[in-house]
């Protein structure tokens, strides 16, 4: 689903496979974004041999007919400059789900840009459009589109987890692994559908009784160190039957790795992206580092292996915050699944 919305520049930054705009939000979209609201606008190049991105920032730097060329050599270095056309609108065409960065800035993955528009064209969307059908912004009712706060995002995504897979194959051999699980939220409110549960986790916060296993051990890289033990450890983890991690942070991408080499299902919720621990990492289609929680999102996708029926899945819980769930069903139900991949 793409929407349609429109943006005044303040200062931009080019890469040379990207183009970053700093906006105020012009005409927004229900739900997703508002008049006013400060966004990150994400402009990819198609190609290599394009430079149509050099083209677009000489556009939104152009003053008078001239273009700031200093400003521009200072752009393509990747440099921030500010926008000395204040007048200059820009509609985009954007993917409809919005992310926010670490820092709490949305982030616009464009997919076309319409027009760029000085200040004497006519607008190309309307302003203050008051038809409740298309209008820019309309706060939904709460039993409409009920969202939960982060304290109940455990239960959620153990529901959710239950939901999708099933009792019946969460409790084959060892269980469910549940990696970086804190303090053992999520594993409790899987042991009560009476499914087994090991913890993965170098710091556990649990304390007193309680239903599951834990292992106070850190998962790094594919689990190799893990799995090759000739011991009870490493039998709960060879033999498990599903991998899931809420926010699981330098665990995420090693448990997409550990899913892959056992075959198993995984459902993962990415949050920190960590790009100085992991400075390795670069995006597959346009080899940009991998820095924001989109591209890192993008990146674990990436990591599906070839052939019909192999990709990975996403879908979004109803709680506030980094709510996306990168899964991996079993192989044979992924082939009869007609959910959008990679989406």
């Amino acid at each position: 689903m793409h929407i349609i919305i429109s943006f005044k520049p303040i200062h931009f930054k080019l890469f040379p496979t990207l183009l970053v705009i700093k906006a105020n939000c012009i005409n927004g979209s229900k739900n997703r974004i508002k008049t006013k609201d400060a966004a990150l606008v994400h402009i990819r190049q198609s190609s290599k041999c394009d430079d149509t991105l050099c083209k677009m920032a000489s556009s939104l730097l152009l003053q008078q007919q001239t273009v700031e060329v200093d400003s521009l050599n200072e752009m393509k270095r990747g440099r921030r400059v500010e926008a000395v056309d204040t007048t200059k609108t820009i509609v985009v065409r954007a993917h409809a789900h919005i992310e926010r960065n670490r820092k709490g800035d949305r982030l616009i993955e464009c997919t076309e840009v319409i027009c760029i528009q000085d200040a004497g064209d006519a607008p190309y969307l309307p302003v203050n459009y008051d038809d409740e059908e298309n209008y820019e912004y309309i706060t939904g009712k709460k039993d409409e589109n009920p969202i939960s706060l982060k304290i109940q995002r455990s239960k959620i995504f153990a529901d959710w987890i239950v939901q999708t897979y099933g009792k019946e194959l969460l409790s084959q051999r060892t269980g469910v692994l549940d990696v970086a699980g804190g303090n053992g939220e999520t594993c409790r409110h899987l042991t009560a559908h009476e499914i087994p549960v090991t913890m993965l986790d170098p710091n556990p916060r649990t304390s007193g009784d309680h239903a599951y296993t834990v292992i106070p051990q850190p998962l790094n890289y594919d689990g190799s160190d893990l799995t090759s033990r000739n011991d009870e450890i490493g039998n709960l983890i060879r033999n498990c039957s599903f991998i899931c991690g809420l926010h699981p942070d330098q665990a995420t991408e090693p448990i997409v790795s550990l899913a892959l080499r056992l075959d198993v299902p995984f459902a993962i919720l990415p949050c920190c992206v960590m790009p100085s621990l992991f400075p390795h990492r670069v995006q597959k289609k346009h080899c940009d580092p991998v820095r924001s929680y989109s591209a890192f999102c993008q990146y674990l996708l990436d990591m599906a292996p070839e052939g019909e029926g192999e990709e990975f899945l996403v879908d979004h819980l109803p709680f506030v915050g980094r709510n996306k769930v990168i899964f991996r069903l079993p192989r044979k139900a992924s082939r009869n699944k007609t959910t959008t991949s990679k989406s």
